[in-house]
């Protein structure tokens, strides 16, 4: 089954959207699954206290490829792609689960999907980033908007997409990478939309993250590739802070650095730069597909593609001797990764019934 999931991962990249695959691209993905906000929520530089390795604790067994992670103060938000298959028909069997973090059972929250995977969650909805574009759904109903926010198209089976709640002149508003050629804000109540970033030919825009008046996001394969930022409010054009990071993944902002991962395929890296500019420097390299780097309590967490074992979920010790290990749960990666207060929750992307949510420790 994993060695089935991961020629299902390798197709979808292949047969996704009009674009081709980044050479060695992985698989990555990442909607509300680490600080997004304004105070960096999930990424603090201080202290030195890894978590303990170990099997961590299942929290729902039993998916069939879950893929991003999305929480409230309530519940916790999976979306679940059942298949990575772009050509798969609408509506296909993708759907968004609810799991209280009380405790109690995962429920269906919105069907229909065809292959959902970035998510956030807002006060009274869901945004689901699908192969059919945005859609925002009734957090109580459960019901869908007749036609999405936004239809850019996406390649969500590349990965590497955003959804990210941010204010703006007062509206709740929401940057999202399309991992297409885009980086788009819109209202969270549809309207307004304005293009941050648009990129030429098979440019992909992968990862972002909102601070302040500014969006960071990586801007990987096409033409100039590298780390950019762009004013919240579109005022000015896209600005591009290091062009060194040529096939970004996934990034995180920490109180002074930009956590990074790039590549696939036996070469790809986790870097860490100085928000305030600087050199890159290497944290980990030799992976298969690293994504969702978040840094909790003066650790480094990220995944990476795995068909098993405990290689999907690893650290990197940047307070001693910069070791990397597997942090001790196995599962099959990437699928996505949250810092949630001083745990992190996770997605094993296994497909059939070996899918599954968990929580470390």
């Amino acid at each position: 089954m994993r060695l089935a999931l991961l020629s299902v991962l390798l197709l979808g990249v292949a047969c996704s959207s009009d674009q081709p695959p980044e050479p060695d691209g992985p698989d990555a993905g990442h909607g509300a699954d680490a600080g997004t906000g304004d105070d960096d929520a999930g990424s603090g530089d201080a202290g030195c206290a890894p978590l303990a390795t170990g099997p961590g604790t299942l929290l729902v067994t039993g998916l069939n490829t879950p893929r991003r992670l999305a929480v409230d103060a309530t519940d916790l938000y999976i979306s679940e792609s059942h298949s990575l298959n772009p050509q798969q028909p609408q509506p296909g069997p993708g759907r968004v689960l609810r799991l209280p973090r009380g405790g109690g059972e995962a429920v269906p929250v919105a069907t229909g999907f065809r292959a959902p995977d970035a998510i956030a969650v807002t006060s009274d909805s869901l945004y689901v980033l699908d192969l059919d574009g945005l859609w925002r759904v009734d957090k109580a109903t459960g019901a869908r908007d007749a036609r999405p926010l936004d239809a850019t198209l996406n390649n969500v089976t590349i990965g590497g997409t955003e959804v990210l709640p941010a204010s703006f002149e007062g509206r709740d508003v929401l940057v999202i990478a399309t991992a297409h050629r885009r980086l788009v804000r819109v209202d969270a109540s549809g309207g307004n939309r304005r293009e941050l970033f648009a990129g030429t030919g098979f440019t992909q825009v992968r990862g972002a993250r909102v601070t302040g008046e500014l969006v960071w996001f990586l801007v990987a394969a096409g033409e100039n590739p590298g780390l950019y930022s762009v004013p919240l409010s579109g005022s000015e054009p896209a600005r591009l802070l290091d062009g060194s990071i040529t096939a970004g993944t996934s990034l995180e902002l920490t109180p002074t650095h930009v956590l990074i991962t790039e590549g696939g395929g036996g070469n790809g890296r986790v870097v860490r730069m100085p928000r305030a500019g600087g050199p890159a420097e290497l944290l980990a390299s030799g992976l298969q597909g690293p994504a969702f780097p978040v840094e909790l309590n003066g650790t480094l967490y990220f995944k990476d593609v795995s068909t098993g074992g405990t290689d999907f979920l690893r650290r990197v010790d940047t307070c001693t001797d910069g070791a990397v290990e597997p942090v001790g749960p196995e599962g099959v990666g990437p699928g996505g990764l949250l810092v949630d207060g001083d745990t992190l929750l996770y997605t094993s992307q296994e497909s059939g019934t070996g899918g599954a949510v968990g929580r470390v420790p």
